[in-house]
């Protein structure tokens, strides 16, 4: 087995929306403070629903303290996973045992970023909300997502090129950012070009 690297850039054509699923875990400080929020349930204000958004906007950012927003790498290798065999016929489970990020978080580069100097920055810019009328059950709903424009992300993968070649690896990280895409609502948004660069 011959382990080789690729470095891998990818760009943003349409706006990256985030949904960090942390929130699942009923222990998560976010979700107690929905929960605090929702009891009141009739008697919730103007302002709790708008803390509500807050809280969620907060929730939904990947975030690193060193970073700063930063996007998981396993949705470079995941999607790579979902997309191996329908553009190069090797399966998603050869491809998961070849191809790994030599990294778990990748920094996000986007507009206004400069701006951003805590969690708080974020929440606080309508420019980083993106409100969504969302099915749920039987009834529509509102809810705020964070929202990032001209975005761009790279990392560096370790490949098997016994599995994978590298035009073969090159391809499918191509075909799976333009037509799938990343992060959440995908590919209406969050779809992108990959630059694809192997090392010697």
């Amino acid at each position: 087995m011959t382990m080789l690297t690729a470095s891998v850039e990818i760009t943003g054509i349409n706006p990256l929306l985030q949904n960090n699923p942390q929130t699942v875990d009923r222990f998560n400080k976010y979700t107690q403070q929905m929960a605090r929020i929702n009891k009141k349930g009739q008697r919730r204000t103007d302002d709790d629903y708008m803390e509500l958004r807050d809280i969620e906007i907060r929730a939904k950012i990947y975030w690193d303290d060193a970073l700063g927003i930063y996007v998981p790498t396993t949705w470079l290798t995941s999607a790579i996973a979902a997309n191996s065999f329908a553009t190069i016929k090797v399966s998603k489970a050869n491809i998961r045992g070849a191809v790994f990020a030599t990294e778990t978080k990748a920094k996000l580069v986007y507009r206004d970023m400069d701006k951003v100097r805590a969690p708080e920055d974020i929440v606080g810019n309508s420019a980083f909300r993106q409100m969504m009328t969302l099915k749920q059950g039987q009834v529509r709903v509102v809810k705020a997502v964070p929202i990032f424009h001209d975005w761009s992300f790279s990392t560096t993968l370790e490949f098997d090129d016994k599995v994978v070649d590298p035009e073969g690896l090159k391809h499918v990280i191509e075909h799976s950012a333009r037509y799938g895409g990343y992060g959440d609502f995908r590919p209406t948004f969050g779809r992108a070009t990959a630059e694809v660069r192997f090392d010697v």
